[in-house]
């Protein structure tokens, strides 16, 4: 594969041409990476998923100025258009949802406040949360980005995913519940190839009964993910993790 092994850096409107690097993309490729005049490395724009090589044709004191060949669609990105809805939890475990959600393939995060949210994040914080996604996708060797949304009640939330495009397959929407009676994997198997996938998942003490009612009056069916009780910022990677090897299994 083209580009494989190589640096990767995020760069919006990616082009043909020599340009002058913006100035966290110059820091981070000759400061922190040390590259050299005429080395290679990659650039993508998490956005529009795109990408394309590039060389460091000149480093000067204020800046540094890149070759960047013919763009290209990016070579990995996800095969399935997967939601991913989080009731805010303590602390910094947004930060490590959204990680963990960029590097296990979701399209679309959205950060809900639920009945028993104790924290309130502020709308700037899916900044810090779309930062912390473009990170995680340059780090897995992704070419595009998850869409990071402001946080929004549950309500919201739900409405937001089903009211979302779908795909020729269809769409079908998951509420993890450790009580539920489904196993996950009995409707993961029921995902088809182009089928889409949204998960709804609750903070700290999990969703009321109120809003588990809720989430199946919008089309979230109930399931649990095995027999143990995971932490809320635990769920997205196992959930996701699930779904990556079903449909591995299929494609192989």
């Amino acid at each position: 594969m083209s580009g494989q092994g190589l640096l990767r850096v995020p760069l919006g409107a990616i082009a043909a041409g020599v340009i002058a690097l913006p100035p966290e993309a110059a820091s981070y490729v000759v400061r922190v990476h040390r590259l050299r005049e005429g080395d290679r490395f990659v650039v993508f724009d998490p956005e529009l998923g795109v990408e394309a090589e590039a060389t460091l044709e000149s480093i000067g004191r204020r800046g540094a100025e890149a070759r960047i060949d013919a763009p290209r669609p990016a070579a990995l990105r996800p095969g399935r258009r997967v939601t991913w809805i989080q009731a805010v939890g303590k602390g910094d475990k947004m930060d490590a949802v959204v990680r963990d959600a960029t590097e296990l393939g979701a399209t679309r995060i959205i950060p809900a406040i639920s009945a028993r949210s104790v924290a309130r994040p502020a709308e700037d914080r899916s900044q810090r949360w779309r930062r912390i996604a473009v990170e995680a996708a340059r780090q897995c060797g992704r070419g595009d980005a998850p869409r990071v949304e402001a946080p929004m009640s549950l309500a919201a939330a739900l409405a937001e995913a089903r009211a979302a495009p779908s795909t020729e397959g269809g769409a079908l929407g998951m509420c993890l519940d450790p009580y539920a009676e489904t196993p996950l994997g009995a409707r993961l198997a029921a995902l088809s190839p182009g089928m889409e996938a949204a998960f709804a998942v609750g903070p700290e003490g999990g969703f009321t009964p109120e809003e588990l009612g809720m989430c199946a009056a919008l089309g979230f069916e109930r399931v649990r993910l095995g027999a143990l009780t995971l932490r809320t910022e635990t769920v997205c990677a196992a959930a996701l993790g699930a779904l990556i090897a079903v449909s591995d299994a299929r494609a192989g």
